[in-house]
């Protein structure tokens, strides 16, 4: 039914807005009250807490006071970061990765039919959050094999044709530190914008899989191997896989500042719902063009490891308010 202004049906609605607004306060209020309870019992998560914060805002001030500074660079026409390997046109194209996409669900499928008729056999693939690090793990590890063999065994390349080099390299994490520094003002900005219209709209995104696995898993020894997991391996190889491999690929076909955009764009949308999106794909823009900028993957992947590492250690203060 539509309501018409000055008809009953208004009012109603007003009344229910008012009432959504009044438990969204409370709530907020009863989730304040027991933080702060949490805090008065255990003061060492308090101080941790207020570290984290107070590090929170000395890098968003040092973000913008080095946004400014490469914007001077810039409007002078100066580079702010030097090249350390100029890499030709990549010899692989778009259906090469196409077939490492087609091979890694082909793989993920078998994967998962071995699982379920192992489970009789091994107990342990019963459980979700064992079954999906494996899954992760064992793809993963495929995805470097399947971009190995189209690019040094198919077409005789060498790694630093996809920016595997260790050439320059305290100078290259320097620029991924320095990068994701200048990048993290816009990453607040926009995770600020989203978490006002989810507000608005009364949204409550979904945690993602591996959220839920660092808040809910006990085993001290499985959350080591998946926190080394999310912060170096996972890095590593998606930056092989989506710098090294794909960008390279779509940059011969469209240029760089689509290949950036598009790839950026298929990496957030891997990895994120639709509220984790545009951070993540800004995310990805950033590594695309330390790429591009470097000629090699140090710095993008310093950027990587850097964020996984942040969200890793984040989930795991939020697991200790009992989230």
């Amino acid at each position: 039914m539509i309501f018409l202004p000055g008809e009953k049906g208004v009012k109603g609605r007003d009344t229910s807005v008012k009432a959504a607004s009044k438990e969204t306060v409370e709530n907020v209020m009863m989730n304040r009250d027991q933080t702060e309870k949490i805090f008065a019992q255990n003061r060492p998560l308090a101080v941790m807490f207020g570290l984290v914060s107070l590090l929170i805002m000395l890098v968003l001030l040092l973000g913008i006071v080095i946004d400014g500074i490469l914007i001077s660079t810039k409007m002078r026409k100066g580079e702010w970061c030097s090249r350390t390997y100029l890499p030709r046109e990549a010899m692989w194209g778009i259906w090469d990765v196409a077939k490492v996409v087609i091979l890694f669900l082909f793989f993920g499928y078998m994967t998962l039919i071995i699982e379920s008729a192992l489970i009789g056999v091994f107990p342990a693939v019963k459980d979700d959050n064992f079954r999906m690090i494996l899954n992760s793990s064992i793809l993963d590890v495929l995805v470097v094999v399947f971009v190995l063999y189209f690019t040094v065994g198919q077409y005789k390349e060498k790694l630093i044709s996809l920016g595997v080099s260790l050439k320059n390299f305290s100078k290259n994490v320097f620029y991924g530190i320095v990068g994701y520094i200048a990048a993290f003002p816009l990453l607040i900005l926009i995770l600020a914008i989203i978490a006002v219209v989810s507000s608005l709209v009364k949204y409550v995104p979904p945690r993602q899989p591996v959220v839920e696995l660092f808040l809910k898993e006990k085993d001290a020894a499985f959350l080591m191997y998946t926190s080394l997991f999310a912060a170096i391996a996972g890095p590593i190889i998606e930056e092989l896989f989506f710098r090294g491999f794909m960008y390279n690929a779509v940059k011969k076909y469209i240029g760089v500042f689509w290949a950036m955009v598009i790839t950026a764009a298929l990496f957030a949308a891997l990895h994120a719902h639709a509220v984790g999106f545009l951070p993540i794909m800004v995310l990805g823009i950033l590594l695309a063009y330390l790429y591009e900028k470097t000629g090699t993957l140090v710095s993008s992947m310093t950027v990587h490891m850097i964020h996984n590492l942040g969200m890793v250690f984040f989930v795991f203060l939020v697991k200790q308010l009992g989230a």
